[in-house]
Parts: structure tokens; C-alpha cells; sequence
């Protein structure tokens, strides 16, 4: 839940600090006093889109602090630790900075993250709701969204094998749409790919040969010097002072000594054994080298043609041996494809005719699961809207056939709406008020609050429209989420500000030509003054402070 939230010099507020507490928490205030600018503070720290607009007029930067209990939350914490951010079970620091150049910096925890970190973290544990989200329930792609939520994993495994199917059939059908648009530019394209893999097939490319070429060109090269080193080394080991003699004579006197004390030099014997035959295997090694070693006119020309060759075609590609032998092999298989282009384009269809068929059959199992679930959702959201006020209402989830089958299935889910009795189910757009959207809304927002693991949920007027007793079963509603997780509300309605069980009033003052907003909690006598304007607008009576505070009683004791 958010404990703290603190605002420096943000729109008109100058520096306000606000504690939340659990339970449900009401913001009223006339209008333009800042309500809703403290829920955009408040979605700065969701990672909302920043604005120089937030920056307090003739200030350099705004700043909005939050302080978030945690709680052990499993999946914040999984979260940051994926993100290598230090973790405070407990407490979770939110930071945003907003400058007038319009640059923003996100914390968490003192640690600079990027925004789309800070909405990874934020989702988890804190929701936005305005009065512009119900537009949401208007597009059908909502809808089928919707339903996979409810569904909880529960046709994962239908979902996954028929998107598995899906990708393989599109690709296919990318593949063969590739295939059918060969035109004489594709045939012309052909004739190079034809020359290159007889150019590459005829250099009869080696992967490393470059390395052992330049190595053979350098011994040819220096194969004077080499000769004279060569033969100066062999002279080393085998002239009248030739060091294996030496150590030969060396091993005969070690043996002598080794017969008057044992074991004395009998390790030292061993080391000048074997440094003998190293020296003695050097000699022949040198000897061998010599008589290989000469300057072949005709053999260099031949290596040094070769690397010519291979140093061409590396400019000529812009690619390595290694790559270019890849290519080769491409281009052998592009050169297949389109010489045998009806035999491959017949293959294609036949293996995308069989792919529709198998998508077809894992699309069918996939809505045999999600009608099932719809059917448990639909059940579930006509008894929250009845509660709501809309007795009368009906709806249903409808299942279309679509053209095409697309990733996400191959039926199209449209929920329809009959708010009143005898009238025939229609698209929510056509049929439903505002005050009905916000009812259903509301609704699936209590149906959805259990699983989707957040802590905090900010309702931003979406009350309005709405009044009577519908405003009373919203109010209700609005308390009955928030003994689940906090629920914080900005609100005109009375019925909602006498649930509560915190209320805070916004302000505005000025003072010295600046504007500023100031939030106090209202207690006793102040806030039956409040639900009381609330009720008759600025003329406040001894009859409506009553109401106020007959209705405060009257849902306290509901509690």
C-alpha cells in the first residue's frame, strides 16, 4: 500500500506531504482545488508520461517522493531482484524527478532505473483508474483480454499450442508469398547468384588456409636467413666441441662417481640422459629442416597467386573465408529454390493447407475452453452489476467466427449489454451510459482485485454520472475492495465520502499571487460539514448537516 506520497512543486502544489492508511480513503474538494493533480503525482510514480506542464511555474525541477509498504509482496520482491536493485522487505522508496527541460530521472530504492523498469515494479503493486479507462470496455480487444485474465491459466496449454501452430502457419505462408512474387528481377537475381556460387565453388574455399598461407610465403621468403640459422644450429650440436658430446662424457663420468657413492648424483644422471637425447633428436630435426629448405621461385608465385585470389574475393563480398563459405552454401539453396520453384511452391501450399487445418483444430479446443470460462465470467459480472443497481440488466459474451484466424485465436469475444428488461443485447458503445460503465467497470474491477496481486488501486472519479442509490451500491462496492487491498478515491458523491474510512479534503489557497493545494484529514464535526456540501452544494443547512451526519452513522455501522 502507498504510505507517503510526498509533492514538491508539482502543477500548483508548493510541497505537501499526505499519509495514507489502509482501508478506503476518500479525496473531495471543489472543483480545480488539485485532486486529480495529486493522482498525476501519484502516476509519475507509476511511470506515467512526464510533462514540463507538471513543473511548478518558475521552478527548475518537481519532485514526487512515495513510500510503499510492501509487505512481503512476492512479486515486487522477484521483480527487483531480477532488476539488481537493493531490497527492503518492508518499505519500498518510488523517486521522480521532473525537469522544466521535460527530462525526467526514476529511483527506486536510491537506485536510478528506467522507466520501463519502474513500470515492471509498479504493476505489481499499484492501479490508476480514471474516468477515460472505461473507454477501455469499448474496444473488443478488451474483452477477449478480459476473459484470459479470468481464465487464470486454466487453457495455458491450449493457448500455447495453438499460437505454437500459428507462428509455424504464418511463417509458412511468409515463405510462399516470398516464393510467388519472383519476377524477371528475381530471374535476373538468379544469373549473379549463379556466377557467385560458380566463382566461390571454382576458389574451392578452405576455412584457415589464409593463416597457413601467409605462414608458408614467409618461410619461402626467408628462406635464405632461415637456411644459414638452420645450418649454424646444426654446427652447434655437431662439431669437435659439440655440446651432445660434451653431456655424452659428462653421463660416462657421472656413472663413475655413481659407483664410489650411490645415489649420490643419480638424479643429476638422469637430467644429463635426457638432455643428451633432446639434443641428439635436435640434430636429426635440424637436418631433416635443412634439407627442405630452398628458395622456390615457382612455389611462391603459386602461394602468393593464391592469396591474391582469396584477398580479392574477401573485398569483392566484404566477407571473411569463413563467411564466404557460409554464402556459398546460401546461395546453393536460394539457386535450388528457384530453379525448382513449382515443385517448392506445390510443397508449401500442401504443408500451409495442412498447418490451417491443425490451427483450425487447436483454435476449436482452445474455444471449447474459453466458453466454458466465459460462461463463469458472465455469471459473475451480471451478479455484481444487479448489485450495482442495474437489477434489470443482462449480458452475455459472445463468440464470433473470425475471417481469419489470428494470434490470438479464431474467434472474436465482444461482451454484450441489455442495461433494461425486454431490450435486445447490444455492443456496450451503443447501449451504455456513463454511469453504466462506470458501474461495470467497478464491477470487474472487484471481480479482478483477488488475483491480480496489487496492493493499491486509485479511483479518479469514477463515480460520476452515477447517483441515488447506484452512487450508495458503489460506495459499497468501492468499501468492499478495500478490504482487500487500499483503495484510495477521488470523489463528488456523498455516498462515497461517508463510506470511507479516511477522508481528506483538498484545497487551494493564494497567497502572495501563487496558488497552492493543501490536504488536511477531516474528523468529526469537519467532515460532517464536508459530506454535508457534498450533499446541498455551498448552502450548507442545519438539514443537510444532519443527512451528513445520519449518513456517516448509517454506513459506519454497516461496516
Amino acid at each position: 500500500m502507498l504510505q507517503t506520497l510526498t509533492i514538491k512543486q508539482f502543477a500548483i502544489i508548493d510541497e505537501l506531504e499526505i499519509n495514507f492508511a489502509d482501508g478506503l480513503t476518500v479525496l473531495s474538494g471543489e472543483t480545480g482545488a488539485g485532486k486529480s493533480i495529486i493522482i498525476d503525482a501519484i502516476g509519475q510514480l507509476i511511470g506515467m508520461r512526464a510533462s514540463s506542464d507538471f513543473v511548478r511555474h518558475g521552478e527548475k525541477k518537481s519532485t514526487i517522493e512515495g513510500i510503499f509498504d510492501i509487505d512481503d509482496n512476492k512479486s515486487v520482491i522477484e521483480t527487483l531482484k531480477e532488476l539488481d536493485i537493493d531490497i527492503d522487505e518492508d518499505f519500498l522508496l518510488v523517486k521522480r524527478e521532473i525537469f522544466s527541460s521535460g527530462k525526467s530521472i526514476c529511483k527506486v530504492n536510491n537506485q536510478n532505473v528506467t522507466l520501463h523498469d519502474l513500470r515492471l515494479i509498479m504493476q505489481e503493486l499499484l492501479d490508476i483508474h480514471g474516468q477515460h479507462e472505461t473507454q477501455s470496455l469499448l474496444k473488443k480487444k478488451y474483452h477477449l483480454q478480459l476473459l484470459d485474465s479470468y481464465a487464470d491459466g486454466k487453457y495455458d496449454q491450449y493457448l500455447e499450442q495453438y499460437q505454437e501452430t500459428y507462428q509455424t502457419y504464418k511463417a509458412k505462408q511468409h515463405e510462399l508469398n516470398e516464393l510467388e512474387s519472383a519476377d524477371q528481377a528475381l530471374l535476373q537475381r538468379l544469373d549473379l547468384m549463379k556466377f557467385q556460387a560458380e566463382e566461390l565453388s571454382e576458389a574451392n574455399l578452405q576455412d584457415g588456409e589464409i593463416d597457413q598461407l601467409e605462414a608458408d610465403i614467409k618461410r619461402i621468403q626467408n628462406s635464405e636467413n632461415l637456411s644459414v640459422a638452420l645450418n649454424a644450429a646444426h654446427s652447434t650440436l655437431t662439431d669437435e666441441q659439440a655440446i651432445p658430446d660434451r653431456l655424452y662424457e659428462l653421463s660416462q663420468q657421472l656413472d663413475t662417481i655413481n659407483e664410489i657413492i650411490p645415489n649420490e648424483f643419480k638424479e643429476l644422471k638422469e637430467h644429463v640422459d635426457q638432455f643428451y637425447y633432446t639434443l641428439e633428436d635436435a640434430k636429426h630435426q635440424l637436418y631433416d629442416e635443412i634439407s627442405n629448405t630452398e628458395f622456390d621461385e615457382q612455389y611462391l608465385n603459386e602461394l602468393e597467386s593464391r592469396m591474391n585470389l582469396l584477398n580479392n574475393l574477401k573485398r569483392k563480398y566484404g566477407k571473411d573465408i569463413q563467411d564466404l563459405i557460409q554464402y556459398q552454401d546460401k546461395l546453393i539453396n536460394e539457386i535450388d529454390k528457384i530453379e525448382n520453384y513449382e515443385q517448392n511452391t506445390a510443397n508449401l501450399k500442401e504443408e500451409i493447407n495442412h498447418l490451417k487445418t491443425k490451427l483450425l483444430s487447436d483454435g476449436q479446443l482452445l474455444s471449447k475452453e474459453r466458453r466454458k470460462v466465459a460462461r463463469e465470467l458472465r455469471d459473475h459480472i451480471v451478479e455484481e452489476i444487479q448489485n450495482l443497481q442495474m437489477k434489470d440488466a443482462n449480458l452475455e459474451i459472445s463468440f464470433k467466427t473470425l475471417d481469419e484466424p489470428n494470434s490470438e485465436g479464431i474467434e472474436k469475444v465482444e461482451i454484450l449489454i441489455s442495461p433494461n428488461k425486454g431490450e435486445p443485447l447490444k455492443s456496450l458503445g451503443k447501449i451504455a451510459s456513463g454511469g453504466e460503465l462506470s458501474r461495470i467497470m467497478l464491477a470487474l474491477k472487484s471481480i479482478f482485485v483477488k488475483s491480480r496481486g496489487q496492493t493499491a488501486i486509485l479511483f479518479d472519479e469514477v463515480d460520476s454520472g452515477v447517483s441515488g442509490i447506484a452512487a450508495q451500491k458503489m460506495a459499497e462496492k468501492m468499501r468492499d475492495i478495500s478490504k482487500y487491498i487500499q483503495v484510495i478515491c477521488i470523489s463528488h458523491l456523498p455516498q462515497v465520502a461517508s463510506m470511507s474510512n479516511h477522508h481528506l479534503l483538498i484545497s487551494k489557497a493564494s497567497s502572495d499571487d501563487r496558488t497552492t493545494t493543501n490536504v488536511k484529514e477531516l474528523t468529526g464535526d469537519a467532515r460532517i460539514d464536508e459530506v454535508a456540501r457534498m450533499i446541498s452544494g455551498a448552502n450548507v443547512t442545519k438539514i443537510t448537516r444532519e443527512n451528513a451526519k445520519e449518513m456517516i452513522e448509517q454506513n459506519h455501522s454497516a461496516i
